[in-house]
Order: C-alpha cells, then structure tokens, then sequence
C-alpha cells in the first residue's frame, strides 16, 4: 500500500558552504535522524560486514573520494553525524546508483511517464530501488532553497546528497536505472548520476527542458542512466538516454506520451545493452520479477495504459496514473514511492511504501 507524505518536506539551503548548516533541518529532527540513522546501520550491515568489504571501501575512499570525490564535505559530515558508519562507508552508500553496476546482484529499476493533459504534462514516477524494509521508511521530500527563496522540491531517503527526482517551475525530471553490457569497466569515477542531477536543480537558469538537455549534452557519467524531463515551458517532454561509454540519445514524446522504465527504446543505438525480455510471465509473477527482464512488459502495459488519458483534464490523468501504477509488474517488489509532479507550477506529490509492522 501507497501513502501520501503529508509531512512539511525537510530544507536544504544549498547555497550554505557549511555542511552543518546545510544539513541542519535533518539533524536537528528527531525523528528523521531516526529513520536515517536506522537506514545507514541496515545497509552497513548488508554491505559492509566482511574485512575484505571493509577494506576495499577504505581503499576507494582514501584514494579517491577523499581527494577528489564530489560532495565529499557533505558525505563526511552526515557520516560523522550519524556515528554509526565510517566516511568511507558513507561516501560508498552515497554512489549507490554507480556501484549498482558494479555489483550485479543490486538492480534498482523505476518507471517514469509523461502525460501531457488539457492543462499541462504531469510527471508520474515509481522509485524501484531494493531493500524496501531499508529504504521505505526513510523516504522524505527535501525541499532545496535558493537565496531568492526560489524552492526546487526534491524526493530521495533521508540523507542522500544527491538527487533522483525533482520539480520546479517550469521543469521536472527524475532518473531511472540503465543497463549495460558486461564490460571490465562497468563504471567510472566520474560524477554520480545523482549528483549531476544536483547540479542541474542548483542552478537557477535551466528551468527550460531545452536549457537542461544541454546542460546534460557537456556532463561525463559514472555510468549509464537515463534522464527523464518534461517542461511546460517548452510544452514538450524527453528522456536523455546515456549509454555505460558516456554516448547520449535523446528521445522525445510522441503525441503527449513518454515512458521511460529500464531498456533502452528500440529505435536507440545503444539497444544493444538491454537485458533479454521475459517471453512469458515468469514462474514467480510479475510482481517479484527481475526489473530489467520486465522492463518490457511495464513499457508496453503504461503506453497502452496511458494513451487513453493524453489530452484528457489533469484530474483524470493524475488518477488514471495512479491506478495504472498499482498494476504489476509496474508496481513490483522493489517499489519504494511514487511522486507525482507538474511542471507548471512547480510541485511535487509523494507516496511511501507503507510495510505491514
């Protein structure tokens, strides 16, 4: 079951330089500080319990992180806040995205569609992300503030430094999980896809869907991702496709419908890195499905879904998205939330996977 969040989102003054300050509405929570510092013990033991983890984690951060990392001040400063988990374990759970492909038993998914009613496109995202007793109950709205007061509204899990969805106005966008091919270099230390995505809502100018698709035209990934965006500003909405080499495609809307889920679309070059599709629902159901084999089927069941509702008033396109986001395998195991946005005006819904206690 789905529940919207309707607690005040936390707020970031980015432009702060301190990390205390930045991070001061989540620390000085309670409650939230709860949540994450649960999250951090949860995944520390999932992924760091070895000597051999440990280690490795030490190495990268010392020689990497540590002199070069982006938003390491950050990183160390939630670490040290929680003082459960070292820096480097922090630093490491930050880049989960990249890391993602890098450990091939962690598959995040998410399905984001675009549809564009009688009064402007609407955003619709599932985050797909795994270990959903971990990660669903730090899930939080994070409000980010310029000095003009100008708020981009964000949704991620508490304490995550960078960013997987966003809305203001003019422009929304979210990410969602790319395959690749194996390869001996499955991901770079370059910058995280959610940290490009930071980048891209702290900077005020790119409230266009063209000032962001070059905005992300000049950007060198971690590692594969596709960038969904829709802007009522340029009445259109597109997904940046970008493939594990650093090569990007853009796709746009067709007829006021974009989906987006975890292959690349048929007519990309770079088709060959999608994973092989279920011919047949497999033994175990949809829902508990591998994400990237029925990224296929939940591509196909929202664009049938959806069509429907192209040009219809956003009260019906709000509603018929969420009905169709409650049907498998688009609803799935790894779900965590859902956001539902408008470019328009700038605002962000949120749903929390509710788990039974």
């Amino acid at each position: 079951m789905m529940l919207e969040d309707q607690r005040p989102a936390l707020r970031i003054d980015y432009l702060q330089k301190e990390p205390a300050v930045r991070w001061a509405a989540l620390v000085n929570s309670p409650p939230d500080m709860d949540a994450f510092k649960a999250m951090c013990l949860a995944l520390k033991k999932a992924y760091f319990s070895t000597f051999i983890a440990r280690a490795l984690c030490w190495l990268v951060y010392k020689l990497v992180y540590d002199h070069s990392g982006r938003y390491i001040a950050c990183s160390d400063y939630l670490a040290d806040a929680t003082g459960l988990i070292s820096r480097a374990q922090m630093a490491i759970m930050q880049r989960q995205y990249t890391w993602a492909h890098v450990a091939y038993n962690f598959i995040p998914g998410c399905t984001t569609s675009c549809v564009r009613s009688s009064e402007g496109w609407r955003m619709m995202r599932s985050l797909d992300w795994g270990n959903v007793p971990v990660m669903a109950p730090a899930v939080r709205a994070a409000d980010y503030i310029d000095a003009q007061g100008v708020i981009t509204h964000t949704a991620g899990v508490q304490g995550m430094v960078g960013v997987l969805t966003f809305s203001r106005p003019g422009l929304c966008g979210a990410i969602n999980f790319a395959p690749k091919r194996h390869s001996l270099a499955p991901a770079r230390f370059r910058s995280d896809p959610l940290f490009v995505l930071r980048d891209l809502i702290e900077d005020s100018r790119i409230n266009t869907l063209e000032t962001a698709l070059d905005f992300i035209a000049t950007q060198r990934f971690s590692s594969p991702v596709f960038i969904s965006l829709c802007s009522d500003t340029s009445d259109n909405a597109a997904v940046v496709e970008i493939a594990h080499d650093g090569r990007q495609n853009v796709r746009y809307a067709q007829d006021g419908l974009l989906v987006q889920t975890n292959h690349f679309a048929q007519s990309s070059p770079f088709v060959r890195d999608n994973s092989k599709p279920y011919e047949f629902e497999p033994q175990e159901g949809w829902e508990h499905s591998n994400l990237l084999r029925n990224s296929f089927r939940r591509w196909d069941d929202l664009m049938a879904t959806l069509r429907p509702l192209v040009g219809a008033s956003a009260s019906e396109v709000e509603a018929g998205c969420l009905q169709a986001y409650t049907v498998a395998p688009v609803w799935n195991h790894e779900t965590i939330y859902w956001t539902l946005t408008n470019p328009a005006v700038g605002s962000l819904r949120l749903w929390g996977r509710q788990l039974p206690e």
